[in-house]
């Protein structure tokens, strides 16, 4: 197997000798993950300050002088006290996005209140869900309506504790039955497995068409079947080399992404979301497996994909279907509820999938695992059979 050792050596040669390929590779990820993610964390907390800085334009019918007092103090709302015919146009306001939202108490609220029958009061908000200064200023509304409310119950029997009938959890600190490595492994696994399925094909994308349908359209691949390499050779050579480089660049966005979450996370205040979650020996063993047959599934079927076209432009375009297929499987698996069944586990690329998750949730069995192990395994050694069956057909290597 001289052959396969120069081929590959060759193959990583020809990329960890390119300082453009590098920097493609190794750099260039960390700057993307690190400047998308580091943007989208900006963003959302820009928002967030945005909308809090934001004074809200409340319109008021009918409300009582008290509670408007109360407003008043509040350095949030911008009060204004309207009549029902100026409904239609602050309605068409708040439409617009260019006011919060209209409260319209009954016009008989307190002598309803005050009233010896039983009477309940409407009080109807209006606003703009669609709107984030809209659908704060609601939120925050509703608030101090409910403070109006205690305080009403207050004044009326002199004690809250007269009006209630039970309570809910008020002192029960062990009302929460979770486990929290598990818990925090339910929101991993359903987001870390779509990212890694994705980052490794798009790593291996790119590498793949150019070792194999460049140097066919180069003819450099022609110069190397004409050798006296044995094709598997050539084949196992390109694959492994492929898988290794793969696996490298693979490794740089995961550990990006996870080193950017991490400082958004503490940037955004919720450290509480990483704390308590860890990977067992077994598990990490179950992780490296899989990220390993997962990259030689992909490479391989990148590798038929390139041996079958003719140029990389065919190439490209013949792959682009299949990266959106691995993007959808990696999507299906972020939406899955109940027990996943083992025959799933058989099926190629969403069987991966379905293990990455149970890994991080901790809920795949043994059993289960080597089912998607051996599915994984076994079928790209299907795929690279029959990219070896094409490297020895002159018709399709030589484009004839």
């Amino acid at each position: 197997m001289s052959g396969f050792g120069a081929i590959v050596r060759k193959e990583l040669d020809r990329v960890l000798k390119d300082r453009k390929m590098i920097f493609s590779m190794f750099v260039l990820p960390i700057l993307l993950v690190g400047g998308i993610m580091g943007l989208v964390f900006f963003l959302i907390n820009s928002i967030e300050e945005d909308v809090e800085k934001h004074i809200s334009s409340v319109y008021i019918a009918n409300a009582p002088k008290e509670f408007v007092d109360m407003l008043g103090m509040k350095s949030e709302f911008d009060i204004e006290i309207v009549e029902e015919k100026e409904f239609t146009d602050v309605k068409q306001g708040i439409m617009d996005g260019k006011m919060d939202l209209l409260v319209e108490f009954p016009s008989d609220f307190l002598d309803q209140i005050d009233s010896t029958e039983i009477k309940v009061p409407q009080i109807k908000t209006f606003y703009n869900p669609s709107e984030d200064y809209s659908s704060a200023a609601r939120a925050e509304f509703l608030g101090y309506l409910e403070q109006y409310r205690l305080a009403i119950l207050e004044q009326r029997f002199g004690s809250l504790d007269a009006t209630l009938v039970f309570t809910v959890d008020t002192d029960n600190e062990e009302g929460i039955i979770q486990d929290d490595e598990k818990a925090m492994g339910k929101i991993l696994g359903s987001m870390v497995p779509y990212f890694i399925t994705m980052m490794i094909f798009a790593s291996a994308m790119g590498l793949g068409v150019d070792s194999i349908a460049g140097e066919k359209e180069r003819g450099t691949l022609a110069s190397l079947l004409l050798s006296p390499v044995n094709r598997i050779e050539i084949v196992l050579g390109k694959i492994i080399s492929l898988a290794i480089l793969s696996v490298l660049s693979a490794m740089v966005y995961i550990v990006s992404m996870i080193a950017v979450f991490g400082i958004g996370a503490r940037y955004m205040g919720g450290t509480e979301i990483l704390s308590g979650f860890s990977f067992s020996a077994v598990q990490i063993i179950q992780l490296i497996l899989l990220i390993i047959g997962v990259v030689i599934l992909y490479v391989a079927i990148i590798g038929m994909v390139a041996v079958l076209a003719k140029n990389v432009k065919e190439a490209s375009s013949y792959i682009s279907p299949v990266y959106i297929i691995v993007i959808v499987v990696g999507m299906m698996n972020m939406y899955v509820t109940g027990e996943v069944k083992t025959a799933t586990y058989l099926i190629p690329l969403y069987g991966s999938a379905s293990a990455f998750r149970g890994i991080f949730t901790q809920t795949i069995t043994m059993p289960q695992f080597l089912l998607a192990i051996a599915a994984t395994y076994g079928f790209a050694l299907v795929i690279i059979a029959l990219t070896t069956k094409a490297f020895k057909s002159e018709k399709i290597m030589f484009n004839a």
